[in-house]
């Protein structure tokens, strides 16, 4: 049992081309056949209605039948020709044997062809005649070389077919091969493997597929690695505080004093943080983030974010407007919106105090936008370059590391909230100009699923 692919391949091309073979051999073979003897049959029947002609002829000379006999003889068409042939049988008007030919001492109950014998429209006797044979061996001959031609034909196309079966096959089953030597590249973990993609039919689709598959995983890989690398490094810097203190504390050079406790309980909170947001995206990124879908008026919602935050607004001198429309209400998860919001406000708290523009401004916007609301948190901070809108919902990223580190940011705030507005069929976005302020744009459907 062939275990390749194309050896498979290759056998069911023979496979078909000799079916057709034999099938076009069994039918040519059988109209060829039939369409010989009608021929011969036909030839034949012309010479007996000759023949015919001749013994009137003869008779209207001779006035007897004495010597038809050698009219018969004359004719070429009796059995000893060896062309098959009729046997012959001239009778008179009495119905009296008076010729013959072939088939002497036989009793022929039924002839194929009777023809009367006319002289001058007289009926003076019958010409009978029976067919001899199947053909003869003039037509056993044709009928064998035919049959030869055919099966030489036949022999001719199944190497044909062999040929070009081993062509075809290693042609359509190269792309395979490749496929498979880089799928079992990837499984080694080389996710770097890329295939040709050779045609634009299933094969090509599927080697696309398998690039794409390869690309992602190792962009997986890669994204994998640098949160490991990432969370490994916002953990190292909590975690020295902490062991420092305490050290510091058990050695008598730190004394165990409510504030240098307030140190270490502040460090444990942010570690804290850093463990629960890491949790967080992970539930949310593979879908199983959990989710208590109700009804959620979203003015409210923003009613209840601004207030919280208003007098750290005010205190630091920012003016936190809001322009709210009614819309729709939609189906969500009332805290994990909270905690998008909450953390888009903080965002704009932090960074718009650092622009140009005086008096530092948060405008949050909702209205509707066609089957959608539009939640937009507006600032007029530095704003963001190109390069820095491209990465802003990237884990870790921070456009100042040290300057949110210090003030306990995670980086990964804005990540978590892309993830949890998916979650909600939802979409979020950044639109921002250096020096202009940022806003960041935030839809979701009104009519949202659980």
């Amino acid at each position: 049992m062939p275990s390749r692919l194309w050896v498979k391949l290759t056998l069911a091309f023979v496979f078909v081309a000799l079916v057709g073979v034999i099938l076009v051999a069994i039918l040519a073979n059988r109209a060829t056949s039939v369409a010989f003897q009608r021929y011969l049959r036909t030839d034949e029947s012309d010479q007996i209605l000759s023949l015919a002609e001749d013994l009137s002829s003869f008779y209207s000379q001779q006035q007897t039948w004495n010597g038809a006999n050698n009219v018969l003889r004359r004719s070429g068409i009796g059995p000893e020709t060896g062309s098959g042939g009729y046997f012959l049988r001239v009778t008179d008007t009495n119905g009296e044997l008076v010729a013959a030919r072939g088939g002497q001492g036989r009793a022929i109950n039924e002839f194929d062809l009777e023809l009367p014998i006319l002289v001058n429209g007289q009926h003076v006797g019958t010409l009978m005649a029976t067919q001899a044979g199947q053909g003869g061996r003039a037509g056993e001959q044709y009928l064998a070389s035919v049959n030869q031609a055919i099966i030489w034909s036949g022999i001719a196309a199944i190497i044909i077919a062999l040929l070009l079966g081993i062509v075809l096959a290693q042609h359509l089953t190269q792309p395979l091969r490749q496929l498979t030597t880089a799928t079992r590249a990837v499984a080694a973990g080389d996710l770097s493997q890329q295939v040709a993609v050779t045609s634009k039919d299933e094969l090509g689709e599927l080697a696309r597929d398998f690039n794409q598959m390869a690309r992602t995983l190792e962009s997986s890989e890669a994204q994998r690695q640098q949160l490991l690398a990432d969370t490994a490094h916002d953990l190292r810097t909590p975690i020295s505080v902490i062991r420092s203190h305490l050290e510091a504390m058990l050695d008598g050079v730190f004394p165990a004093t409510p504030e240098n406790l307030a140190t270490v309980h502040e460090e444990t909170l942010h570690l804290s943080r850093l463990v629960d947001d890491v949790r967080t995206l992970s539930l949310a990124e593979t879908g199983q983030l959990p989710l208590n879908i109700t009804s959620v008026d979203l003015a409210d919602l923003l009613q209840q974010v601004v207030a919280a935050f208003l007098p750290l607004a005010e205190t630091d001198g920012i003016q936190l407007n809001t322009l709210l429309s009614d819309t729709d209400p939609v189906m969500a998860d009332a805290a994990r919106l909270h905690q998008v919001l909450a953390n888009l406000i903080a965002n704009a708290i932090r960074y718009a105090p650092q622009g140009d523009q005086d008096p530092p401004t948060i405008n949050v916007i909702l209205r509707d936008q066609l089957d959608s609301a539009q939640i937009i948190i507006q600032d007029n901070g530095p704003g963001l370059t190109d390069e820095q809108q491209q990465h802003v919902f990237d884990r870790f990223w921070r456009s100042d590391a040290a300057r949110s580190r210090n003030q306990g940011g995670s980086g990964l705030g804005l990540t978590i909230a892309q993830s949890i507005i998916e979650a909600h069929g939802g979409s979020i976005a950044v639109a921002s100009q250096a020096g202009s302020g940022t806003e960041f744009i935030v839809s979701l459907p009104q009519k949202a699923s659980g």
